[in-house]
């Protein structure tokens, strides 16, 4: 029923808004999400690692996809169609209970998320965000100081200043297009 799909870096997956005919089950690699912000500029809300089932939000609604996917390296996922879903959930009930255990799962990840944004100062949430990213990437972060900064909601600038001060401490080692957590630097 589901067929396995191929992106490149930056390949779109799905935009904001198309029609969503499927989910997806993340194989290989990161993806990212994002939306549209009022300004018409693109904020990256949620960073997807290997495993990971997505979109998040109406997972059985025929409503359009709520952001846009875009691979980050080389990506694999399986596309399953919604409709076909529902009638093998139907035939095996039990399936429901593990989805709904990931999606909780994803639940509370987000609420840890926001209460962060409104809670801590910059450098305590880039180390959540670290601690969660090395969940996902392992201790090399391929993502760039804009969207590292997109997902705790601090500036591209304030995130570079706190990674120059955690290399200069040995903590980090910043590279063009990766951060390497350095070994002993436990951001949880």
């Amino acid at each position: 029923m589901s067929k396995k799909i191929k992106l490149e870096d930056k390949d779109r997956l799905f935009w904001e808004g198309e029609p969503r005919n499927y989910f997806y089950v993340l194989g290989k690699g990161t993806v990212l999400i994002s939306k549209l912000t009022e300004k018409g500029d693109e904020s990256l809300i949620n960073v997807l690692g290997e495993g990971e089932l997505f979109p998040h939000t109406g997972f059985f609604r025929k409503s359009p996809y709520p952001g846009t996917a875009t691979a980050k390296r080389e990506v694999t996922v399986l596309a399953i169609p919604i409709e076909g879903f529902e009638s093998f959930i139907l035939e095996k009930p039990e399936l429901a209970f593990k989805i709904i255990q990931v999606m909780n799962e994803k639940i509370v990840y987000l609420q840890r998320k926001l209460n962060e944004v409104l809670s801590l100062n910059v450098e305590s949430r880039l180390k959540s965000a670290f601690s969660y990213l090395s969940d996902i990437q392992g201790q090399v972060i391929q993502l760039t100081h804009q969207e590292i900064g997109n997902i705790i909601g601090a500036s591209r600038e304030t995130v570079s200043r706190q990674l120059k001060k955690w290399e200069h401490e040995g903590k980090v080692e910043v590279k063009k297009d990766r951060i390497i957590i350095k070994e002993g630097f436990e951001p949880h």
